[in-house]
């Protein structure tokens, strides 16, 4: 047996600094598995009309062609007065970089006819061109950025 002096652990700081830095990195609690998000909110415009529908989808796709290779398509919908905010899973903001931008909206089912054979159910109809329901032909498109220029991320759609 020694009587030499305990002496404390001389590594402490050292390791709660590395847990520290490492529960920084990580998000500290954030189990979505996204990362480093920015704010992303803007207006959706049709003809310079607010698209307020509740039914009003703005979705976020990663553009791998300009860089983005990330798996979250982030999404939002919109307020009363047309402007969306994105949530990527549920975080909010979105990870910075290029997405083709997706909006769809439709507006409020008819109501169902009586049931009887010659009547079907009435589809609702799209409040925005269908063109704007697909990456490939919505040609919107916007990089997500820690500093965006005011109205970077709105949406002018057109009829």
């Amino acid at each position: 047996m020694s009587n030499a002096p305990a002496r404390p652990f001389r590594g402490l700081p050292l390791l709660l600094s590395a847990l520290l830095f490492g529960c920084l990195a990580s998000g500290c609690g954030d189990d979505s598995g996204v990362g480093w998000t920015v704010p992303v909110a803007g207006k959706v415009t049709i003809d310079n009309v607010p698209l307020t529908a509740k039914s009003t989808v703005v979705l976020f796709k990663p553009d791998a062609s300009k860089g983005n290779s990330s798996p979250f398509q982030p999404t939002g919908t919109v307020d009363a007065d047309g402007t969306y905010t994105l949530k990527t899973k549920s975080k909010k903001g979105a990870p910075p970089g290029w997405y083709k931008v997706v909006v769809t909206a439709r507006e409020d089912a008819p109501p169902l006819p009586p049931k009887t054979p010659q009547h079907r159910r009435p589809a609702a109809m799209s409040l925005v061109p269908a063109k704007y329901g697909q990456e490939k032909t919505s040609g919107l498109s916007i990089e997500v950025v820690e500093n965006p220029a005011p109205g970077a991320y709105d949406l002018k759609l057109t009829k």
